[in-house]
């Protein structure tokens, strides 16, 4: 279980990588730009919402996001003295949720990110997790319930 609710917070907080390397990208790409911006002063200010966009999910996303992430944190942490329960509440609230999950996971591998406030606040939620996933970490209704996971 703690390999899929890591996943979770992968998924919710993507890979800084991309965003730096998107970061780097326009840095190399300013040396040309001056050029640019003395023919089209414009040129370059049309590029940096292009390189943003890329980096950054939507407000109305993230609001989506961050509304899953804390049931699915609240399913844990409610129910975590009846591992059959938190199976249950887990998998429905994954099927009502996979087309979520599957733009989320489309976003995540295209090299997305949260915003940092998104991040923190995932950060600060995901520990209420951390008793329900050592109780239930073995339990095979759990484990299959977040088998519903897009990896």
């Amino acid at each position: 279980m703690k390999r899929s609710c890591l996943w979770i917070l992968t998924l919710a907080l993507g890979a800084t990588a991309p965003a730096a390397a998107a970061d780097k990208a326009p840095a190399s790409d300013k040396g040309a730009a001056p050029a640019a911006a003395a023919k089209d002063p414009a040129g370059p200010a049309k590029e940096a919402p292009k390189d943003t966009s890329k980096t950054d999910i939507g407000p109305a996303d993230v609001q989506q996001y961050l509304a899953f992430f804390d049931k699915f944190v609240g399913y844990i942490d409610a129910d975590q003295n009846d591992c059959d329960k938190m199976a249950k509440d887990l998998s429905a609230h994954l099927d009502a949720s996979h087309a979520l999950l599957m733009k989320a996971k489309a976003a995540h591998d295209a090299g997305r990110t949260l915003p940092e406030t998104a991040r923190q606040h995932i950060m600060s939620t995901a520990p209420k997790m951390a008793p329900g996933v050592q109780k239930c970490n073995s339990n095979e209704k759990v484990m299959a319930a977040l088998q519903k996971i897009p990896r």
